[in-house]
Order: C-alpha cells, then structure tokens, then sequence
C-alpha cells in the first residue's frame, strides 16, 4: 500500500503487479511478448517472416516462470563428438543467461511506460530483449556488471524470495562470464527513445565446429573452480571426499543435473547423494530456483 498527497491509502503498482487477480486489467502492456523471426533480420509487409508469436500475462512471477519455460522449448542443443573421445552438447543460449534476461527484463522495466510491453525477440544469430524504460540512476553499459541501482525494489525483493534473484547485482555479470566461456561476445545495449535493448549473441558456430581452444577454456576454468573448492575446504579444516568432488564436478559440467543423473554417474544411491548435497550446501553449493526448474550454484 502507498499514501497519496491527501493521506488516503492506495494500492501501489507493485503489489498489483505481483499480487492482482489480473494485472492487466490495469496495466494492459504490463506483459511479455515472444517473437521468433526467420533470418537475422526483422522484416514487415509483405516480406513479414514473423514464425511464432507468444504473449505471457499474469502475475509478474507467472510471466517469469512462462516466459522462461517457453523459451526452453525454442533454444537449439548441438551434439558433437568432442576432443577426449566423448560427446558435448552446446546450446545456442546458457540456461541461466536466458533465465536471467527474462527476470532482468521482469523486474527493471519501468511500467510508468503503458504503451507498449517486454519484447523478447528471437533471430536465428541472436536473443534480443526490448524492455520498456532506460538503464536507472548511475547504471551504464560500461559500468552493469558490477554496478546494481533496483529501480522496482519491491518486485526485486519478491522474485528474490522464489530464488529467481539469488544475489543483488551478481546476475549481468554471470551471464557475461557464461557466454565468455562459450567463446560468445557479451552482452550489447542500445537505447532506442525510451526503450531499452540488450542482444544476447548466439553461441558461435565455430563451438559447434569443435573449436579446441574454446573447448579447452572450458575444460580450464571448470578446474580453477574445483581447485578454488578444495583449497575453501582446507581453509575451513574440511576434507571433502570423491564422491563429493565428483558431484561438484558434475554439476559444474551441468548445473541443472538430476539427483538421479549423479547417483548413476557417481556410483552411490539418490539417498546418499541427497546426504552428500545437504553437507555441502551453503558451503560449497547454494539452490538458485525451485527443486523443479532450478539449477546449483558452485561458491568458490
């Protein structure tokens, strides 16, 4: 609730974004929209190669949790058979880069803006994410991987408790080291009038084309952060055991694993994996999401 000039009580933006029956009611662009193109170019008229177009109403975490689903179904894996004799599969977008862009978008546009909505629209070399409002207060595209200014606090806070903000700030950043590690450019902004626009690159053909250096960056920094790992567990008198570090490892490789996926590859059952994640949690591994659709978390 918010207090206007008179004193009088009302409801604020806020709460009928993330509570209201139906937001859109009041804010009728107060939603997602998804466009998928053929080609890399936007085209119109009757050269118009507009393939699918989806719009997410709702709550703001209902258009968070559809939006993310939805793209999910879109993004292409890639399959090849890599330098060790074993087969690597790439897709075109990290999952926690689309996930992010997508609560990104959610959470920092400026619904103050009503005549249009998030656009989040897909080429066949890139992610373009349109959202209503420019970069806030002292935040720059040379300063926002470590520069945090929350223009709608309270939404931030909300999307915080279902652990789609895990830490404030930490999220640009990420995605950044995630797509380096790909061998993809960063992020790009562009300020269009009064809309914002970020384009994620794809990830490039050349991974895909079993590029060894890029694969072999990989290979490195999942190691760096294992040694990082051990040398945090020395300093707080612990030992950690295989089995332990082969879960973190194979879930660096892929933080979205099962628990039925480690038991098979670690050799032990679901019960002891459970046991084995719940010792290291918070230490040297923290949940981002929901036990469904969420994904691990290394802590170095």
């Amino acid at each position: 609730m918010t207090t206007n000039a008179k004193g009088e009580e009302q409801v604020s933006v806020a709460c009928i974004l993330l509570f209201g029956k139906y937001p859109q009611k009041f804010f009728p662009r107060g939603r997602t929209r998804f466009i998928r193109y053929k080609g890399t170019e936007e085209r119109v008229g009757a050269e118009m190669n507009v393939i699918k177009d989806v719009t997410f109403e709702g709550t703001i975490l209902d258009q968070v949790k559809a939006t993310i689903a939805y793209l999910e179904t879109q993004v292409e894996e890639h399959t090849f058979l890599g330098q060790h004799g074993q087969f690597v599969t790439h897709r075109d977008y990290p999952k926690f880069v689309i996930q992010e862009m997508v609560v990104n978008a959610c959470c920092h546009r400026a619904y103050n803006i009503k005549g249009t909505e998030i656009q989040i629209k897909m080429l066949d070399n890139r992610l373009v994410f349109e959202s209503p409002g420019r970069l806030p207060a002292m935040v720059k595209p040379s300063n926002i991987r470590h520069t945090h200014f929350s223009r709608n606090p309270k939404i931030a806070q909300f999307l915080k408790a279902y652990s789609f903000v895990k830490e404030f700030g930490e999220g640009v950043d990420r995605v950044c080291r995630e797509l380096e590690a790909n061998g993809t450019p960063c992020l790009s902004f562009h300020l269009d009038d009064f809309i914002l626009k970020i384009t994620v690159p794809k990830v490039t053909e050349r991974i895909i084309e079993k590029d060894v250096n890029v694969t072999e960056k990989v290979i490195k920094t999942h190691q760096e952060v294992i040694e990082k790992v051990i040398e945090k567990a020395v300093a707080l008198n612990e030992k950690l055991t295989e089995n332990r570090i082969s879960i973190i490892k194979l879930i660096i490789e892929n933080p979205y694993i099962s628990k039925s996926e480690l038991s098979k590859h670690v050799g032990i059952s679901e019960n002891s994996i459970s046991r084995n994640i719940e010792a290291m949690r918070d230490k040297y591994l923290r949940r981002v999401g929901p036990n469904k659709g969420g994904f691990w978390e290394i802590i170095e």
